[in-house]
């Protein structure tokens, strides 16, 4: 589900009486597509999403989340849990951001 604005999270939420939401989609739909363009976690929503929903709802941090610091940094956001998908795995995508590291790398 698509949220039209990030007061509609909790109305949402409330209504359709979920048992947690999550940030999976931060970056991917018309409405977050704009956000954070350097490829982190979107803290800020995660953030957002804890604080209009208080604790009635556990919001689930969820994507690209590709480090323990990462993951810390989301549950001191707040998060209920983390999700740790791609990082762990897709052996393929691992590699390759270890590949696109050490190419910068130059003795």
């Amino acid at each position: 589900m698509a949220f039209k604005s990030d007061g509609e999270k909790r109305i949402i939420a409330e209504e359709q009486d979920f048992d947690l939401i999550g940030s999976i989609l931060s970056g991917y739909t018309d409405y977050t597509l704009n956000r954070n363009k350097m490829g982190l976690p979107d803290y800020e929503l995660i953030l957002t999403l804890v604080n209009e929903l208080g604790s009635d709802v556990p919001v689930i941090a969820e994507g690209r989340i590709w480090t323990p610091e990462q993951a810390v940094k989301a549950l001191e956001s707040g998060a209920f849990a983390v999700v740790v998908g791609t990082a762990i795995t897709r052996p393929w995508a691992i590699t390759e951001r270890f590949t696109q590291a050490l190419r910068r790398y130059r003795r």
